[in-house]
C-alpha cells in the first residue's frame, strides 16, 4: 500500500530536499511501513505522539537496533515536515520525538532486587497496584514483548499445569511455564483485582485490562512500568523489554541451556539469542575483576 500523498512527499525529497535515490527510497519504505503498522485509514491530521510511540515500541519488539529505528523516525520527521509545510496538518506529532543514540549498546537488564522492588505489592487493597505488579512480573518471569502481554486472554492461561499459551511474532506458538510468585500474583489479581478495575465491563476474556473494560495497549503497558520503575528508585532507563532481556540475562547466568531460553523467548534464530551469552561473559569478566585477589593487587 501506498501512504497519504505519497507522491508529493517523493517530489518534496527529490526536488527541495535534493535528496539522493537510495534515501529517498528508504524514507519512503519508513513512512510506509508507519502507515501499513497503523492499519486503518487513519487521516493523517488525527496521528497523535502516541501513535508514534506505539510503532516505536512495535520497532523495539521486532528488535530492530537503534540505526535503524534513528533512520525510521528520522522518515517520519521529514514526512510530517512536508504535511506542515502544505498545511495538511497544524501539528507535528513527531516533532518532540527523539532518535535513539547509534551506539552499539549490550541490552540493559536489572538486577535481582531491582526487579523485587519493581514487582512488590505495596498495597494488596489497590487493584491497580495489584494488576501492574502482575504485569512487570509476567513480562520478567515469562520473557514476554509488551505485544504479547497485551494480547494474552484468560483461556491462554492453564490453571492445572501451570503453563502460558504465547502467541508470538509470525503467529508462531509457544508454551511458557509460570513461576510461583507469577502464579500466586496472577490468582490474587483474577479472583480480587481485575473485578474491581472495570466493574461494569467484565465480558471481555483479555487477561490484562483497563479502566474500561478493554485491553491494556503496548503504550499503557510502557508507562505501567515507566512509573513502578520511577516511584520506587530505579534511575536505569526501562521499558517493557528490559525486563525480557532481564529474563534471558539472568537464566543464562544462572546456568540454563541457551536453546532452552531461545526457545522460551521465542527467537527463530539462536544467533539473537547469543546477545545475550555477550552480557553474561561481561558480567563474569566484571565479578573476575572485582574478586580475584591476584587482580586486587594491581590496583
Amino acid at each position: 500500500m501506498d501512504f497519504p500523498y505519497s507522491e508529493k512527499f517523493y517530489n518534496y525529497l527529490k526536488y527541495e530536499k535534493k535528496l539522493e535515490e537510495n534515501s529517498i527510497y528508504a524514507y519512503y519504505n519508513d513512512v510506509k511501513e508507519f502507515f501499513t503498522f497503523l492499519e486503518d485509514s487513519k487521516e493523517v491530521n488525527k496521528i497523535e505522539y502516541n501513535d508514534i510511540l506505539e510503532f516505536v515500541i512495535y520497532l523495539h519488539e521486532k528488535e530492530n537496533n537503534n540505526r535503524s529505528i534513528a533512520r525510521k523516525i528520522s522518515g517520519l520527521k521529514n514526512y510530517f515536515v512536508f504535511l506542515m509545510k502544505m498545511e495538511l496538518i497544524e501539528v507535528n506529532p513527531v516533532a518532540d520525538f527523539e532518535r535513539p543514540n547509534y551506539e552499539k549498546k549490550l541490552p540493559e537488564f536489572l538486577t535481582l532486587p531491582e526487579i523485587e522492588m519493581l514487582v512488590k505489592v505495596e498495597n494488596f487493597d489497590k487493584a491497580d497496584d495489584v494488576r501492574d505488579s502482575c504485569i512487570i512480573e509476567f513480562l520478567y518471569s515469562c520473557g514476554l514483548r509488551a505485544s504479547e502481554l497485551t494480547n494474552l486472554k484468560i483461556s491462554d492461561v492453564s490453571f492445572e499445569m501451570k503453563i502460558l499459551n504465547v502467541i508470538g511474532k509470525g503467529n508462531k506458538q509457544r508454551l511458557i511455564p509460570i513461576g510461583s510468585i507469577a502464579f500466586e500474583l496472577l490468582k490474587i489479581y483474577l479472583y480480587k483485582a481485575r473485578v474491581r478495575i472495570a466493574k461494569k465491563y467484565n465480558s471481555t476474556d483479555y487477561l490484562f485490562i483497563s479502566k474500561l473494560g478493554k485491553k491494556l495497549s503496548r503504550v499503557s503497558i510502557w508507562e505501567i512500568v515507566k512509573k513502578r520503575a520511577m516511584k520506587r528508585g530505579i534511575t536505569k532507563n526501562i521499558y517493557p523489554h528490559t525486563l525480557r532481556h532481564s529474563f534471558a540475562t539472568h537464566l543464562l547466568s544462572n546456568g540454563a541451556d541457551i536453546r532452552v531460553v531461545q526457545e522460551l523467548l521465542g527467537h527463530s534464530s539462536i544467533t539473537t539469542t547469543e546477545i545475550y551469552t555477550h552480557v553474561t561473559n561481561e558480567l563474569l569478566r566484571k565479578e573476575h575483576g572485582k574478586f580475584h585477589p591476584l587482580e586486587k593487587e594491581l590496583h
